[in-house]
């Protein structure tokens, strides 16, 4: 194999392994078989002089050199791709845009911009990937991150879209329950990735209130949350877009109206140091433009 082009098949079908960890699950993506992919990737080690890859029953992991490679084989991907897009006489975007994103936004808002993006543009796929964990960005092989709070990766291009109003809500039935009761003192169910054991409240003039609760429930999921709260087991801090609809018909309650938590950012990160191809730039241009059309938020 002595074209670029072929060194760049060689390059994305190792990119897919990595992605995949396995060989049939590559195959299966790139329409071909796995004999073929297994051939490619030898073909890549032999050009390179390096083992990339091991192999066992159930899976691949890269080796130290596949793991060097692998950015830079994605970097190279990516800057082939925008030459395409620069030099191409169809401008009309195509290929697979694939994005991790919070599992509540991304199940329950960010899917609209996405469908609404996909509509627009027939020829685009999208692999949407809902996790609330810190990820490793350049093992992924993702094109963008929408992430809820910071990014913890200096290296990535961050672009902040929105933020999200946090209040305190329960059902009347649980404020009847506990009537004349202070806030700190009423059953808590908590969202471990932002409150845990400790709770942070800020008043109209921003003066902060912080007090420690035992929570009757905590958890890492914010429909498990929600749904506790529903039930009338306590209180809970969750984003006006998500309970706006329970506010309006009365089934929760807005227990400190003059209390809220912090506001959230919103960010999308993308890799840095690397031409993104048309496709990735005006998704994530939507997705902006989307975000400032919604009542997410107080700016």
């Amino acid at each position: 194999m002595s074209t670029r082009f072929d060194r760049l098949t060689l390059l994305e079908t190792f990119v897919r392994i990595a992605e995949r960890q396995s060989l049939s699950g590559a195959a299966r993506d790139l329409g071909t078989s796995q004999p073929s992919v297994s051939r490619q990737l030898a073909a890549l080690e032999e050009r390179l002089g390096v083992v990339l890859v091991r192999r066992t029953t159930h899976d691949v992991t890269l080796t130290p050199d596949g793991l060097a490679l692998l950015s830079d084989a994605r970097c190279m991907i990516g800057e082939w791709e925008a030459i395409e897009d620069r030099h191409s006489e169809n401008d009309e975007l195509k290929g697979t845009i694939r994005v991790i994103a919070p599992v509540a936004l991304g199940q329950r808002l960010f899917i609209k911009a996405a469908a609404k993006f996909m509509k627009q543009h027939p020829n685009i796929t999208i692999d949407w990937q809902l996790r609330d964990d810190t990820i490793r960005f350049a093992e992924e092989g993702c094109d963008c991150w929408l992430k809820i709070g910071p990014v913890p990766d200096e290296t990535l291009v961050v672009r902040e879209l929105t933020r999200v109003e946090r209040l305190v809500v329960g059902t009347p039935d649980c404020l009847a329950r506990h009537a004349g009761s202070d806030v700190d003192a009423l059953p808590w169910l908590t969202l471990g990735p932002f409150e845990g054991n400790r709770i942070e409240l800020f008043d109209e003039n921003d003066a902060t209130r912080t007090f420690n609760v035992r929570p009757k429930l905590a958890s890492d999921n914010i429909f498990a949350v929600y749904e506790a709260a529903m039930q009338g087991i306590g209180i809970a801090i969750l984003p006006h877009w998500f309970v706006a609809s329970d506010l309006k018909h009365g089934t929760l309650t807005d227990v400190a109206p003059s209390l809220r938590a912090a506001r959230l950012p919103v960010n999308l990160a993308l890799a840095s140091g690397t031409k993104r191809p048309a496709r990735v730039e005006r998704f994530c241009n939507a997705v902006q433009d989307w975000c400032n059309a919604q009542l997410l938020v107080d700016t």
